[in-house]
C-alpha cells in the first residue's frame, strides 16, 4: 500500500526505501526512516475513504492511501476521477415497451422513470442514470426490443 502526504512531513526525516510506522500507545505513533524518527498523533482515520488525519509538529496533515488495486485501476484510467458520463440508456433485457414517459428535449433527473418495459409478465421501470436532457428516444410504445437495444440518448 502506498501513502501520499504533503512531502513537507517526509522532508523532516531521511527518506529511505523503507519507512516504518510504529504504534506507541493510544493515538501516538512513530514514523522511522533510517536513523531518524518523528513522533506523530493520529487524529482521525476513515478506512472506507482511505484517508487519515495526523498531528505532526503542531500541524495537521491528511494522508491518502492507495492499495495495489487502486494503483492498477488508476493506471488503466478507471479511477473515480476519470469516470465517464453515461450518455445512453440500453435495455437490460428483452421485452415490450408499455409506456414512454418523456419526449425528446425533456429534462430528466437521475432516478426519473423514462419508460416501462414488460418482460416475463413483469413491468420494469427503466430509470435515468443521470440528470440531463433527452436527446433522442429510440423506441415507441408497443415496440418489442432485444436486450442491449439503445433506448435513449442524453445531452448532459
Amino acid at each position: 500500500m502506498k501513502h501520499f502526504v504533503n512531502r513537507k512531513i517526509l522532508n523532516q526525516i531521511e527518506l529511505s526505501e523503507k519507512i516504518e510506522i510504529k504504534h506507541i500507545k493510544g493515538s501516538e505513533y512513530r514514523i522511522q526512516s533510517g536513523s531518524k524518527h518523528l513522533q506523530v498523533f493520529l487524529i482521525e482515520s476513515k478506512s472506507r475513504l482511505k484517508t487519515s488525519s495526523w498531528w505532526i509538529n503542531g500541524e495537521k496533515y491528511i494522508v491518502n492511501s492507495e492499495t495495489d488495486l487502486d494503483q492498477l485501476l488508476k493506471k488503466l484510467g478507471m479511477n473515480s476521477g476519470n469516470e465517464k458520463k453515461i450518455n445512453e440508456l440500453y435495455a437490460p433485457m428483452p421485452g415490450l415497451i408499455l409506456s414512454v414517459k418523456f419526449s425528446n428535449g425533456d429534462k430528466v433527473k437521475k432516478g426519473d422513470t423514462i419508460l416501462i418495459l414488460e418482460a416475463m409478465k413483469m413491468e420494469n421501470l427503466i430509470k435515468s442514470q443521470i440528470t440531463g436532457v433527452i436527446k433522442k428516444i429510440y423506441v415507441k410504445e408497443g415496440e418489442s426490443i432485444e436486450k442491449n437495444s439503445l433506448l435513449v440518448s442524453f445531452d448532459s
